[in-house]
């Protein structure tokens, strides 16, 4: 059986809210899109990340007591560029710096969290001004500046994959419009506790390989970003489309095209699900919504 095929696809379109979002479903919070045996995806809507947390580990529980797969893909940052984790841990091994991050992280059940800490604490770590900017002006330091005034750490801005798509944000931007940084610090955290929770049955793509029965990537929804708009509903929240979008091409894609997906990238930057395959997922995503 194809290493690609599974059973369930889950997209997870993250938030790092500092507070509960609204009751009502909002853009800029969390959205979870779940395609189980092929089926058209189910949107879930969540206040805060325990309450999303909660609700993966227990479909990834049922996925292994009914021996099938899962795939889970997250839209944040699972690496960053090259010398970062080497610098801090000594390996050139993105998943060497995800215990670190969950032993510094704290993120309550209210969203309430200290990623700012987290950040300035990293940049101590290198000469100069750290890798980490871009923050609220009460949380402006000279270990965490407001305004992009890093230097002699040596680390490029961006990673390879970054590079290639000039509207990627780089993880080092913390606050503001199109800041990914924030939600990877907490979502590595988070996904570092479903690695203690799952451990072997547990594979982080494409560092781990992935034979297992729970497999995480990395995703960036903005590569679809024209068919999303198409298939949009009428007054759908932005960011329950994309998920919704984007679950329902990777459950139609033939499972070795998946699987070729989910091999692309390095072990020190990882990769981004479908970066380089924009055809193949294009043209999943029409065959599973239409013309």
């Amino acid at each position: 059986m194809s290493a690609g095929r599974f059973d369930h696809i889950v997209v997870v379109d993250w938030s790092a809210r500092a507070t509960p979002s609204p009751k009502a479903p909002t853009k800029d919070a969390i959205f979870i899109a779940h395609s189980a045996h092929g089926a058209t995806p189910q949107v879930s809507y969540y206040r805060t990340r325990a309450d999303a947390m909660a609700a993966l580990e227990q479909v990834m529980t049922d996925t292994l007591m009914r021996d099938e797969r899962i795939l889970a893909t997250f839209d944040f940052s699972f690496a960053y560029p090259a010398g970062f984790a080497q610098h801090l841990t000594g390996k050139a091994d993105a998943l060497s710096v995800w215990p670190l991050f969950a032993q510094m992280v704290k993120d309550g059940p209210d969203n309430a969290n200290n990623r700012f800490d987290v950040a300035r604490a990293l940049n101590r770590r290198f000469p100069g001004v750290g890798p980490f900017w871009c923050v609220p002006k009460t949380q402006a330091c000279p270990d965490l500046p407001a305004r992009d005034l890093r230097h002699g750490h040596h680390l490029p801005e961006r990673r390879k994959v970054e590079l290639a798509y000039g509207k990627m944000q780089p993880g080092w931007k913390l606050y503001t419009t199109g800041s990914v940084g924030s939600q990877a610090i907490l979502g590595i955290a988070r996904l570092q506790s479903l690695r203690g929770r799952f451990g072997s049955a547990l594979a982080v793509a494409p560092y781990d390989g992935i034979e297992r029965p729970i497999v995480l990537a990395e995703c960036w929804p903005s590569l679809m970003a024209k068919e999303i708009a198409h298939y949009a509903l009428a007054g759908e929240i932005p960011d329950a489309a994309q998920v919704r979008v984007i679950a329902a091409g990777l459950a139609a894609l033939a499972p070795d095209d998946l699987a070729k997906m989910l091999v692309d990238g390095d072990a020190e930057e990882g990769g981004v699900l479908g970066a380089g395959h924009e055809a193949l997922l294009r043209s999943a995503i029409h065959a599973a919504l239409g013309p």
